[in-house]
């Protein structure tokens, strides 16, 4: 009896130490990061000429406007959310590789249900493409550095550094090669002072689409774009996605026409 006895004192004495210890183990477990998650339509556009300066430059000037929705309102039209000219130098370093620099600004507007305020940026653009011909397709790699300057919600001016690595297609599907499949692939990272940003992931955006022209020098793009991009302080991952219209004009030689095509610009700024 007394050794019965013993044995439920031993239970008691070890169920109590557990009790115990448990807030300990809790206190010591990590703690996972926990994100909120939404979606938002856009309907990105842009224009552009690009025209010969000497040699084997080439100048492009343009414009990119951003139509987006809510969360709650899923149309990618109801908010006009940026303006941004651009100009591009464009050099043809030798076949098949192509080296450009560019300047663009960006006008955001109001978008009141996301809290997003008037705003300006200013980008310093570097970019290096690779093309890669496979008979009627070929792939484009391109790596792009933007150096972004602007000032925050809180009004701090910032710097913010942003590699974008690019892996393209293009593909005629007709003899004439007026009719083309173009789709990429970007992945873009974000590098700035800690108090600013928490991660170096940016943004993963995919782009496939359907290309027109005239073999003149008027290209016509339209096509759909997805994009998943965390906030600077990582706490909120937003997809973006809906229909993109891409309109470009070149003034350039035959003997220098890209075919296949080139994935058009589709940027969500």
């Amino acid at each position: 009896m007394a050794a019965a006895n013993e044995l439920v004192t031993a239970r008691q004495v070890l169920v109590a130490s557990l009790l115990a210890a448990a807030p300990l183990v809790a206190a010591a477990a990590p703690t996972l990061p926990t994100y909120a998650v939404g979606s938002i339509p856009v309907a990105p556009g842009s224009v552009s000429v690009e025209f010969p300066i000497h040699g084997d430059f080439q100048g492009e000037l343009g414009a990119l406007v951003l139509g987006q929705g809510t969360y709650d309102n899923h149309n990618p039209f109801a908010y006009l959310s940026a303006a941004s000219p651009f100009a591009w130098v464009h050099f043809d370093v030798v076949p098949n590789v192509r080296l450009s620099a560019a300047f663009q600004e960006i006008f955001y507007r109001e978008v009141a249900p996301l809290g997003l305020r008037d705003a300006h940026e200013e980008r310093l653009v570097t970019r290096a493409r690779l093309q890669q011909p496979r008979g009627t397709a070929a792939l484009y790699e391109l790596f792009q550095l933007d150096v972004r300057s602007f000032d925050d919600p809180g009004g701090t001016h910032r710097i913010v550094y942003r590699p974008r690595f690019r892996i393209g297609q293009g593909l005629n599907l007709d003899a004439v090669r007026i009719h083309s499949l173009v789709l990429f692939q970007e992945v873009a990272f974000r590098f700035s002072d800690s108090s600013y940003t928490e991660r170096a992931f940016e943004s993963f955006r995919a782009f496939v689409g359907y290309m027109w022209t005239t073999r003149r020098g008027a290209f016509v793009t339209l096509g759909f774009v997805g994009q998943i991009s965390l906030n600077p302080a990582a706490t909120r991952y937003d997809f973006l996605y809906g229909p993109a219209l891409n309109v470009a004009y070149r003034f350039r030689s035959a003997a220098k026409a890209e075919a296949p095509p080139v994935p058009p610009d589709v940027d969500v700024p």
